[in-house]
């Protein structure tokens, strides 16, 4: 591969990192899953999320700098939608590992042998 695309691909894995990072928080995560399923009100994301209007405009502020989510103003009312849906796909593919990893874990625990009780 030549120096300009190398540069180019290292380019796209620092825009990966960026969405990545802002992704690397569990309300964000949640906000994308509530996205998911439809466009929603901030008043209704509020209300799914149980968290202060201060909080949640953080967090919209960064996954819509990320590219994650857009933002639409109507008047007064603002609404959001996810910008990829693939975003979400990402997401369930790494909750799938996640899953496989801890069911492992439990079949390694239950075949450990417990230590002797103490009487």
């Amino acid at each position: 591969m030549n120096r300009a695309g190398q540069e180019q691909k290292r380019r796209i894995f620092e825009l990966q990192c960026d969405i990545c990072k802002a992704m690397a928080h569990p309300l964000r995560m949640e906000i994308v899953e509530h996205l998911y399923r439809s466009k929603l009100a901030a008043s209704a994301l509020l209300t799914a999320l149980d968290t202060s209007k201060a909080n949640l405009s953080k967090h919209m502020a960064i996954l819509t700098r990320a590219g994650i989510v857009e933002r639409q103003k109507h008047g007064r009312k603002v609404t959001y939608t996810l910008a990829h849906p693939e975003i979400h796909e990402a997401c369930s593919i790494m909750r799938s590992i996640l899953y496989r990893r801890l069911k492992r874990g439990e079949k390694l625990a239950s075949v450990m042998e417990r230590p002797p009780s103490r009487r």
